[in-house]
């Protein structure tokens, strides 16, 4: 076996060491990946049908005010997601033109 070969071999050896020493954090970052695109795409599903404030979509995704609002200001922050009117004490949010344009068929 060659040096380069003997060191890729070294490589390997430690990173599969490595995985196997963070193989609950991985499963735990894993898990908390999907249940954050799991609350997205609930929220932009809801967004879809029409304008909705953070309570309200709160209410039709079953999930906690607190974290909507934190998913609905990083969706805005990234242009995905739009501020509407007031309505009350709340503003109204709705689907961002490149989330929508995407949504419809025939345009990809």
């Amino acid at each position: 076996m060659s040096d380069s070969q003997t060191e890729t071999e070294s490589r390997k050896a430690a990173l599969k060491k490595l995985k196997a020493a963070r193989r609950a954090q991985i499963i735990a970052a894993t898990a908390r990946m999907k249940e954050q695109r799991r609350a997205l795409k609930a929220i932009k599903e809801r967004l879809a049908g029409g304008e909705l404030t953070v309570p309200e979509i709160a209410a039709a995704t079953g999930l906690p005010v607190s974290e909507v609002l934190w998913y609905v200001a990083t969706l805005k922050k990234y242009g995905e997601i739009l501020e509407g009117q007031k309505d009350g004490s709340y503003f109204r949010y709705r689907l961002g033109q490149v989330v929508a344009a995407a949504a419809e068929p025939g345009l990809e």
